[in-house]
């Protein structure tokens, strides 16, 4: 996810970066603005991308263009980014409303104020949920997403497990058939696996979430998505001892 800060008061551009990557988490890209300039430049440069900001902090108050008009600038580059205006003058409150913006927090921002505005935006931030604990599932959203090829699911099982590692075309084809005979038909189908996983992906508006690199090793981006095992390993998530024993459940190699 990418979300700018723009704030003409590097102390506060700094203290609000320093909310936001406790709300939003470390693995978000932050595009950090002092002037309109810089703020405008970069919802344009990233609307080009396929991976557009998701969020805006504006202030208001900003020299040569106000924040107020940076977001009617913003709407038109990028309709669907979310604004939220953070400011110490509640006297804008009407005239963001009649933006239509998703937020508008009072300064000083905190945790709190910031947490409020997110999980209310005005258009929900969806992405890629891996759930691990129980039985292995992935949604995008509340979506759950179905893969066209029954073993798509356990090799992207298997790559969540390595957490971002790289794995070997060879350990695939051994997860799927062990001391099987390697044969080049093998090889096709585990490269159309990871085909399938791609474009299913790729449908849901989710790009690049397994990485390969030329030697056909497979790894997943863990800034792409929102997985439990991760939030559980990062300490964000607490699990009993039975929860904890349900990893994975349906796949035998899991239980290691």
């Amino acid at each position: 996810m990418k979300c700018l800060i723009a704030d003409d008061e590097p102390l506060i551009l700094r203290d609000i970066h320093r909310t936001a990557i406790a709300v939003l988490g470390e693995d978000t890209q932050f595009l950090l603005a002092e002037d309109s300039d810089e703020a405008v430049a970069a919802i344009e440069r990233e609307s080009r991308d396929k991976d557009p900001v998701q969020i805006a902090f504006l202030d208001i108050e900003m020299p040569r263009i106000s924040g107020l008009e940076i977001a009617k600038r913003i709407q038109k580059i990028s309709p669907n980014t979310n604004i939220i205006f953070c400011t110490g003058y509640d006297k804008y409150a009407l005239e963001a409303l009649e933006l239509y913006v998703s937020g508008f927090i009072m300064k000083p921002v905190n945790k709190s104020k910031m947490t409020k505005a997110v999980e209310n935006l005005r258009y929900p931030i969806r992405k890629l949920n891996i759930k691990c604990f129980g039985t292995f599932e992935v949604f995008f959203g509340d979506s759950p997403v179905r893969f066209k090829r029954s073993q798509s699911m356990e090799v992207l099982a298997y790559l969540i497990d390595k957490r971002g590692g790289f794995v070997s075309e060879d350990e695939l084809r051994y997860l799927l058939w062990s001391e099987e005979e390697d044969t080049d038909k093998k090889r096709i189908y585990i490269r159309n696996i990871i085909s399938d996983i791609r474009s299913v992906f790729r449908s849901f508006g989710v790009e690049d979430v397994i990485i390969n690199n030329r030697m056909s090793y497979y790894s997943i981006d863990r800034r792409k998505i929102s997985c439990d095992l991760y939030d559980y390993l990062d300490g964000r998530l607490k699990l009993s001892d039975e929860e904890k024993s349900t990893y994975m459940k349906q796949y035998d190699w899991a239980e290691l």
